[in-house]
């Protein structure tokens, strides 16, 4: 009975049209309002609503400020993936990678392509430069950009990389 009050006060409807909804939603209040929706008999809410521990926040509410997310949140998150994207291309763009044996370089190949050989072929690519690494393979990135980490990555895996072949010879 308390659900049939509560429906009829909400779509301001007759008792027997709030219990023959209840009875087709199976008792939910829910899905009666939902489905009093889809026959027009109520109109959807104008501004948004959410419930959080039975306590119903909207965003006129001031103290929901913490809990909703507002437009400007979602624009500065734009913006930071933009500029982060940003950077990721200029960096590409501006740089190169190289494949060196014995200190003769092998090949040279933009970052772009490196990055996108990389991405697409991940699972034979990085096995096969690893494996490389034993045969005195090295690597490395030039360009406008300080790449001084990356370099000293791929130095460290080199070093890795003789150490481990020195302890087999």
């Amino acid at each position: 009975m308390e659900k049939v009050e509560q429906l009829t006060a909400k779509a301001d409807i007759s008792y027997e049209e709030a219990k023959a909804v209840l009875e087709e939603a199976n008792g939910d209040l829910l899905d009666a309002v939902i489905l009093l929706e889809q026959r027009g008999k109520i109109r959807k809410p104008e501004t948004e609503l959410i419930q959080y521990a039975g306590e119903s926040i909207s965003d006129e509410n001031p103290a929901a400020g913490e809990k909703t997310r507002s437009d400007d949140h979602i624009k500065e998150g734009a913006r930071k993936m933009k500029n982060a994207i940003r950077k990721i291309v200029n960096v590409l763009r501006n740089n190169t990678f190289h494949v060196s044996r014995k200190g003769e370089s092998l090949f040279s190949v933009s970052a772009w392509a490196f990055a996108l050989i990389l991405l697409f072929f991940w699972h034979t690519v990085i096995p096969v430069m690893i494996i490389a690494l034993f045969f005195d393979v090295r690597y490395s990135f030039t360009g406008k950009d300080d790449l001084t980490k990356a370099n000293q990555f791929m130095d460290k895996a080199g070093s890795i990389a003789d150490e481990v072949c020195g302890e087999f010879r």
